[in-house]
């Protein structure tokens, strides 16, 4: 198996551990699972390789996750998002493959980690569910997900700031990272990004990811909803300085 996935021992070890704690956080909160595996493993695998990986992945966690979070999906919103998704993520993947990512990923990361903390402190962001302000995160997120694959960041973070319903807000989550994914998805084809080799860790991935899913989806229950805003607002804050940590090491 290392030989096929072209890691060492070692390294094929800390990637099927971090794909499947990545698959718990991603069925109880919705998102995070590319962000997750990007913050383990991106100092193993390059990020050009292994941002289809995370994007493939997302797509089966997603689909798996989709007929228990479609009804309570906020639909037009969703639309939206990925409207202006569509602008931002090949411009984000034109970004990934031709210069250095670095200064833009490090100022998303800041951002998504100041706006977290802000609304950890109870301070309401000026944030609107009108179609502009959707549209323009939409970009955001898409450019986001092209350039680092951590544009679920983005969304959370808006909807965490309309205050929105755990049930809604983890269906819309869910809904926009299928779309979102399968967009992605062949935008990624064209710029000759899913190789056999993306292909063949996805493979062995997903199985360990899927299984992770399905514990952290047994988790979102209405007695457990309480915790839900504050666990992603932490984790949403763990995960920005853990990316600025690691750019600045």
């Amino acid at each position: 198996m290392t030989e096929l996935l072209q890691l060492t021992g070692f390294e094929a070890a800390l990637a099927l551990v971090a794909v499947f704690v990545a698959g718990v956080v991603r069925g109880f909160a919705g998102f995070a699972l590319s962000a997750l595996i990007m913050a383990s493993l991106a100092t193993v695998i390059p990020p050009v390789e292994l941002i289809p990986v995370c994007t493939m992945l997302e797509l089966a966690s997603a689909t798996l996750l989709l007929r228990g979070g479609f009804g309570a999906a906020n639909k037009r919103m969703a639309l939206t998002l990925q409207a202006g998704a569509l602008i931002g993520v090949p411009t984000g993947l034109y970004l990934t493959t031709t210069l250095d990512p670095e200064v833009s990923k490090v100022t998303a990361l800041a951002l998504v980690v100041g706006l977290a903390l802000l609304q950890l402190a109870r301070v309401r962001l000026p944030v609107t569910p009108s179609p502009i302000p959707t549209f323009v995160t939409g970009i955001a997120s898409g450019f986001v997900t092209g350039l680092a694959s951590i544009g679920g960041m983005v969304i959370a973070l808006y909807t965490l700031a309309l205050q929105m319903p755990p049930k809604t807000m983890r269906g819309s989550l869910i809904l926009i990272i299928f779309i979102g994914g399968s967009l992605t998805f062949l935008w990624q084809i064209l710029y000759g990004m899913i190789t056999p080799l993306a292909l063949t860790r996805f493979a062995i991935f997903v199985a360990p990811m899927l299984a992770g899913v399905l514990i952290g989806r047994a988790f979102f229950r209405p007695e457990y909803e309480r915790f839900y805003r504050p666990f992603c607002l932490t984790l949403l804050v763990g995960l920005g300085l853990f990316g600025l940590l690691r750019s600045a090491l």
